[in-house]
């Protein structure tokens, strides 16, 4: 991994989404090389260090790979925590629930275990929704069951409403072959490839979108689809235009564009482009 060229690995990673994760991967990989000889950290401290690396996933790798006593706190963790305690005033992992899931892992006997154990029985018993308390082997030590608020403990999260956008995407097209654009290092999709394309956060004409994306053909309306990320809504619309080639953009054909890095974003407009 740390040997490998960027572009190969974010290839490989298509589809997966977080293409960030594929880059902290490759970078982290790196580090560990340079800087930890080869060998991945065993302690917190250390893996921190790596990139694309937080509390949560160093927690993880120290104590379920190395048995190392410290927390793991996700959202089916703290949901654990806060009923048995019946604490109801925070909605998702805080320095509480950490420092609390510090106290219990203090204590077990097997520390890769006994997180994996915490985590599942939040994931299959301790449920948001639908608890199954009658078979919690928690439930004698529950406050929250004690005194039958399972159900609002802890409080749900407040999911912000997710912004729309809207990408304008122009298949340019030349002798059978089309044009693409790398995306800038930073933001989504950052160092994935597209066609070119306009980003506004509001409808713009097609003589705009020509202009932004200096094309002086006219523009044909191929299509239009929507597509859902964590935290947008993005309206696509894509246009097609036959150009003559020009060195502003990589050209590939039908045959090239499977060790091109895309994100699935740009499949559905190519697949709109060839349904045409």
């Amino acid at each position: 991994m740390a040997k490998a060229e960027e572009q190969d690995v974010l290839s490989l990673w298509q589809g997966l989404g977080y293409y960030r994760r594929a880059k902290h991967l490759k970078q982290a990989a790196e580090m560990i090389v340079d800087s930890f000889g080869g060998e991945v950290p065993m302690q917190v401290d250390s893996l921190l260090q790596l990139p694309g690396v937080g509390r949560y996933t160093a927690g993880a790798v120290a104590s379920i790979a190395f048995n190392t006593r410290v927390p793991i706190v996700d959202g089916n963790v703290h949901r654990v925590v806060c009923r048995v305690e019946n604490k109801s005033d925070t909605p998702s992992p805080c320095n509480w629930s950490w420092e609390r899931a510090t106290e219990l892992v203090q204590l077990c006997k097997t520390p890769s275990v006994f997180n994996e154990g915490l985590m599942e029985l939040g994931a299959t018993i301790c449920t948001p929704k639908s608890p199954s308390c009658e078979f919690c082997s928690l439930s004698s030590e529950c406050n929250a069951f004690a005194e039958n608020t399972q159900h609002e403990v802890p409080p749900p999260k407040i999911t912000p409403k997710r912004k729309r956008l809207h990408h304008y995407a122009v298949v340019l097209t030349c002798k059978g072959k089309i044009a693409f654009e790398q995306r800038g290092e930073l933001g989504l999709w950052a160092g994935m490839w597209q066609v070119p394309t306009l980003e506004s956060t509001k409808k713009v004409t097609k003589a705009k979108i020509a202009e932004a994306l200096l094309i002086e053909n006219d523009l044909k309306f191929s299509g239009a689809f929507e597509h859902s990320l964590t935290h947008r809504i993005i309206n696509f619309a894509v246009f097609r235009c036959e150009v003559r080639k020009n060195d502003r953009f990589a050209w590939h054909t039908k045959d090239t564009l499977d060790a091109l890095p895309l994100a699935s974003a740009q499949r559905k407009v190519l697949a709109v482009h060839c349904a045409i």
